[in-house]
């Protein structure tokens, strides 16, 4: 014991539920610890950054006083410097960059930046020529967010721009030969090969992420919704007032709710999925069971199908219509097989009964996502040395031991990232709840206020699509929020983990 130092309750001889609870408070500490961490690493990164951003301009300044008449063209006319020196291809990629973007401000991306204070303020105007639509606050956005992050990227390429001239004036001032049109083209195919590839990738990030990421976070700041709506009026800046209706003023019980049962969702549709699929997993590896492959193929048939599919499948399976009388499929098999002569409504709708219908999402998703772990956990439990339970037998270690001790803690370190990614996946599982239950039984009969089994995303989806009355600036505000969550789920927990830490050294 070290000589009394180690606490009693790491002594391994504890209660099952000791262990446990120290194992979760050590889990917390670790994650606190990082988030500490990380708020101590602020001041130390923004001063690395403001000190790059210095080194960049002293550079900046250093090129243009050491450069020739060629180099300093340059700092005006992208790839001058290159063009004049023999490089063609290089002079002419870094013009067209430039020019392209001279266009794109000429045309559209001044004006848009221009209106991003205002966001606009000319309306649609209806006469008797027809409708003329002359400012559209949302194209405004975009359109100045896009310029924005062009201006950043023009930036960065200014500064390359100059760094490619200078290097290669200096090789010339040196007597050493430029690289020829079709080297840079061999170059740009070998040795820079991940560049070329990576750029189409990194540009679609930008635009099919990045870009609406940060308009759906300028999008809560404005009271963009059904009255303030393009093509029907303009909507302005109107501060934090979106947040405090979500998390206040309008929702302010509401948002709660939603997120506990988005949390307890999350934390049931994650470990029943888990837990039974690792049981079905040991069932069909042990030796004595046969046709195994048979068993394997029943599960994975289940999720050979389309989600959506199954989904809606089940929802008719299960589903009750009192004012048509119209019952699903089990209902009728109940009533001819087992005598029960009266119609369940399983997912509460008709009776609002909140829990009948989040218990019957989560079983109806421990159906669906069972599979899946237990195809991840029979791989895995295919691999674990069979020497270990050999030694354990020979300890006098029983099945209970052997599953605590060995079987239990190497499925848990090769899944474990898995499982922190699973819990984040269902956080934003929109289509369960969705072909479901669509986030019902609803107690509050209209407006866009939530549903009892509606998570943050489900609910974000009604207060901006499905409703008639949509509220884009709130939505914005849950999207965020739920954007947070996510992160410090997928990020600061999944890095705290014993797999990422400890990768390559589980005994």
């Amino acid at each position: 014991m070290g000589q009394g130092k180690t606490p009693d309750w790491k002594v391994f001889n504890r209660p099952w539920y000791l262990r446990l609870l120290y194992t979760i408070a050590g889990y917390f500490k670790n994650v606190g610890l990082m988030l500490w961490s990380v708020i101590l690493a602020i001041p130390r990164k923004l001063k690395q950054f403001g000190i790059a951003i210095g080194k960049g301009f002293y550079g900046f300044g250093y090129r243009f006083i050491r450069g020739d008449w060629r180099t300093k063209i340059s700092y005006a006319i992208f790839g001058f410097g290159c063009l004049t020196r023999g490089q063609v291809l290089k002079g002419l990629l870094l013009l067209a960059t430039e020019a392209l973007f001279v266009l794109y401000m000429v045309f559209l991306g001044a004006e848009n930046l221009w209106m991003m204070g205002s966001l606009g303020d000319v309306a649609q105007i209806d006469g008797d020529y027809g409708t003329v639509e002359v400012h559209n606050s949302l194209k405004i956005l975009i359109f100045s967010v896009l310029t924005i992050l062009l201006m950043l990227f023009m930036l960065y390429m200014w500064v390359a721009n100059t760094k490619i001239v200078y290097a290669a004036q200096k090789r010339v001032q040196e007597g050493k030969p430029l690289a020829t049109t079709k080297q840079q083209i061999n170059y740009a195919f070998n040795d820079g090969y991940h560049v070329t590839v990576l750029i189409l990738p990194v540009l679609g990030i930008l635009i099919v992420t990045v870009l609406p990421l940060i308009c759906n976070i300028l999008i809560a700041f404005t009271n963009y919704d059904f009255f303030h709506a393009p093509r029907a009026h303009l909507f302005d800046w109107v501060g934090f007032e979106s947040f405090v209706n979500v998390f206040s003023k309008t929702y302010g019980n509401a948002i709660w709710s939603v997120l506990g049962w988005t949390i307890i969702w999350a934390i049931f549709a994650t470990f029943t999925n888990f837990f039974f699929g690792m049981f079905l997993a040991m069932v069909i590896n042990k030796k004595s069971i046969k046709l195994k492959a048979f068993w394997r193929t029943c599960f994975v048939i289940v999720i050979a199908m389309p989600d959506f599919v199954t989904l809606l499948m089940m929802s008719q399976f299960f589903s009750y219509q009192p004012v048509t009388a119209q019952s699903g499929a089990f209902n009728h098999i109940l009533q001819q097989w087992f005598g029960i002569n009266k119609n369940i409504d399983w997912f509460g709708t008709t009776i609002a009964n909140p829990l009948r219908a989040r218990t019957m999402v989560i079983v109806v998703n421990l159906w669906r996502g069972m599979p899946f772990t237990m195809l991840s956990t029979y791989g895995i439990l295919m691999n674990i040395p069979e020497e270990l339970y050999e030694s354990s037998r020979i300890d006098g270690a029983g099945p209970v031991r052997r599953f605590i001790s060995i079987t239990f803690p190497y499925i848990m370190f090769v899944m474990g990232p898995q499982l922190i990614t699973t819990f984040t996946g269902n956080i934003n599982n929109f289509n369960v709840i969705f072909f479901l239950t669509g986030g019902g039984p609803f107690t509050r009969i209209g407006g866009n206020a939530p549903g009892t089994t509606d998570l943050l995303v489900t609910w974000l989806y009604r207060l901006t699509v499905s409703s008639s009355q949509p509220e884009f600036s709130n939505g914005a505000v849950i999207g965020i929020f739920t954007f947070i969550i996510s992160s410090f789920f997928a990020l600061i927990v999944f890095n705290s983990s014993k797999s990422i830490k400890q990768e390559d050294t589980f005994q």
